[in-house]
């Protein structure tokens, strides 16, 4: 009698618990709405603020190109200096200029000047109607064949390139993070549904126990154990659920509305497992990805690149100011526009300085700091080059020996399931205990846990992949 009651109250228990867990399930158990990877990624791409980053980067270079194409803008320019003391002008000096620079810092010029006053400079007595001059005027400060306006638009060019593998390679972080962020939320899905069948086969096998110990076909004992089995199963599934939510709102992470508002994957949704054939067209890893990889393009060399670059400009620039600096100009001068031809050279405005250090301390300094950075950068693009190649061949192995583990993991799912048919048998017919069909089933679920783990691990390796190739899906590309 004791022991009756006693099991009653087990079975009230158990009972209880599976209403709160039924509860806590029901939302994965109605008809629920499906988010797949792909659309999951096209939700990711569509408004998230890092995409617009990545794209500011892009317009980034292309405003420092333009910026550096200013210097070489031509400039007008008028300026007028008059003084008037005791109702008398002492003078009056006005004057307009254009001027259009070129390369290697030569610059045409064209002024107009015209002076009158009472106390005027002698030097700066002009005719009557004016004076115009034109000419040409040399500034080689750093050098003939390199100057600063040189420079900076040779490394704005260079900045363009940077820039558009700058956007690039925060594309492909992006998508590698967002992807991950799916398959972790597929694997806890995936975990929670073994735990949900098993709990559900650990409560039928418990009122099936049950039954028979009332009927003294086996003894009491063993509805203990059963339900403490099914208490071990309800905690399992309450993990897998704590889980499931936490992934879910994770890659919720990665999700974005318009005017930078954030999204939450529902509640009820689940995600959907994604072939390899399919991830393999929507990222571009067709074949392993080698078909598609090539080392010159990739986003993080074309950075290093293109800082090699850079400095390659500015150690240019630093050998060029250990010559003297060098300005001349020569001006053409003439009273009257219509006798502007034949030009007149015995009529001119003439210049030229020239400058140089004794020692060169500072300038040597310079260029030796610049080739040790430009040194270090080589270096670095040297590293990073080896890095990716060993990376992707790292991930393409891998991915070969992740197809090998997936059968091994399928094939014991398949073994084990059928160990626990043939034990659950013999438990039936007297000739097993309840202890050994739980350790049966125990294994069982333990294999499905480890091929839906080597499955996400075979999905990540394709994400890792990606990234180390450095590619950018086709519908972000410019």
């Amino acid at each position: 009698m004791f022991q009756t009651k006693k099991n009653n109250k087990l079975m009230n228990t158990f009972l209880t618990y599976l209403f709160i867990v039924f509860g806590l399930s029901s939302i994965y158990s109605q008809d629920t709405p499906s988010l797949s990877y792909i659309k999951y990624l096209e939700y990711v791409t569509d408004n998230h603020p890092l995409l617009t980053q990545a794209y500011n980067r892009a317009q980034f270079g292309q405003a420092n190109q333009q910026m550096a194409r200013g210097a070489f803008d031509p400039k007008l320019t008028f300026e007028n200096q008059q003084k008037k003391y005791n109702d008398q002008l002492y003078y009056n000096q006005s004057g307009g200029s254009i001027s259009i620079p070129t390369w290697f810092g030569l610059s045409l010029k064209g002024d107009y000047s015209v002076n009158d006053g009472v106390f005027l400079n002698p030097e700066d007595k002009l005719p009557t109607d004016g004076l115009y001059s034109a000419g040409i005027s040399l500034d080689a400060s750093e050098g003939l064949w390199i100057n600063k306006r040189m420079a900076t638009l040779k490394k704005a060019a260079i900045i363009i390139n940077q820039t558009q593998a700058e956007r690039d390679l925060l594309i492909n972080e992006l998508v590698t993070e967002a992807s991950l962020a799916y398959f972790n939320w597929l694997l806890a899905y995936d975990n929670y549904q073994v735990n949900v069948q098993f709990r559900n086969n650990a409560a039928k096998r418990y009122e099936g126990v049950r039954q028979r110990a009332l009927s003294g076909d086996i003894a009491m004992i063993d509805t203990v154990e059963s339900f403490t089995n099914v208490q071990q199963r309800i905690l399992s599934l309450s993990e897998s659920e704590v889980n499931l939510v936490k992934a879910r709102l994770e890659a919720s992470n990665y999700l974005w509305g318009e005017d930078n508002i954030p999204l939450e994957i529902s509640e009820n949704s689940i995600p959907i497992s994604v072939s390899d054939l399919e991830i393999d067209a929507f990222l571009g890893i067709e074949n392993g990805g080698l078909d598609n990889f090539y080392l010159a393009t990739h986003p993080k060399l074309n950075i290093l690149e293109a800082k090699v670059g850079t400095l390659k400009i500015d150690r240019s620039l630093k050998r060029a100011s250990l010559f003297p600096d060098v300005t001349a100009n020569f001006n053409v001068l003439q009273s009257n526009l219509d006798q502007i031809t034949p030009i007149n050279t015995e009529q001119y405005k003439a210049g030229v300085k020239v400058q140089l250090p004794l020692f060169l301390r500072k300038e040597r300094g310079d260029l030796k700091i610049t080739a040790l950075k430009l040194s270090d950068a080589q270096l670095d693009f040297n590293f990073e080059s080896v890095r990716i190649q060993n990376k992707v061949s790292q991930s393409v192995q891998a991915q070969r020996a992740l197809v090998e583990q997936l059968d091994l993991s399928t094939g014991l799912v398949t073994n084990y399931s059928k160990l626990l048919i043939g034990e659950q048998q013999k438990f039936n017919a007297g000739e097993s205990s309840l202890f050994v069909v739980i350790s049966r089933e125990q294994k069982l679920i333990e294999s499905k846990i480890k091929l839906n783990t080597t499955f996400n691990k075979y999905l990540t390796n394709k994400a890792v992949l990606f990234n180390a190739m450095g590619l950018v899906i086709p519908s972000l590309e410019p």
